[in-house]
């Protein structure tokens, strides 16, 4: 005999469904990614350094996954993604550059991630800027996409400049926004998805 569905059920779902994506909503638009000056100065053996990437980007991760490993790492060095480490220490540049692969793998294959850095790397582009422009443009997407007037374009995009702040490569800074809108669209889907997901876990325990 077929069950009746639980409209009881459904409404502590619903109910737990509101409270956890407003506790989501706050979280994600509340995101803030070092910028270069607000990472470590030492330098990081290869522990730290998947603490801190771990730590950096958890906010994106979903239950049960492992965003970077010490094998990560080394696949990445032997591919010209990330640099080598000097005496098996990473500086500052190491961890920006190992955030932003961390990041952009989630929506595109390495080989994609590792051609939109060569693009970076030819610009011109003053990099410690660009990198923290990057971050500032994915807090931004975030608290878009997580607006509750839902999403919405960003005030502004990724600016790319030189060193002496002139603008390079305009195709670039579009390519860049396009990749950070990608990202954010793709946290936003998950992170909703794995709240229903929880929030009805929790109603089917209660009832």
């Amino acid at each position: 005999m077929a069950q009746e569905p639980s409209y009881e059920n459904e409404e502590v779902a619903a109910d737990n469904t509101e409270a956890a994506y407003a506790e989501l909503t706050q979280r994600m638009r509340s995101v803030h990614l070092s910028r270069l000056s607000e990472l470590p100065r030492i330098e990081l053996y290869l522990d730290q350094l998947l603490a801190l990437v771990s730590m950096e980007l958890g906010f994106m991760c979903v239950p049960g996954e492992t965003l970077v490993t010490g094998s990560m790492v080394n696949n990445y060095v032997k591919q010209g993604v990330v640099p080598a480490p000097h005496k098996k220490r990473y500086t500052r540049r190491h961890v920006a550059t190992l955030l932003f692969v961390c990041a952009f793998k989630r929506v595109f294959s390495i080989a994609q991630v590792a051609e939109l850095m060569g693009l970076v790397y030819a610009s011109g582009a003053d990099l410690a800027l660009l990198y923290d422009e990057a971050c500032a443009a994915l807090e931004r997407a975030l608290a878009a996409r997580f607006s509750s007037e839902g999403a919405r374009e960003p005030e502004r995009g990724i600016r790319v400049v030189d060193e002496k702040g002139d603008p390079v490569a305009p195709g670039l800074a579009r390519l860049l926004d396009s990749a950070v809108a990608a990202l954010a669209a793709k946290v936003y889907v998950e992170k909703t998805l794995d709240v229903a997901e929880r929030a009805r876990g929790t109603a089917d325990r209660r009832v």
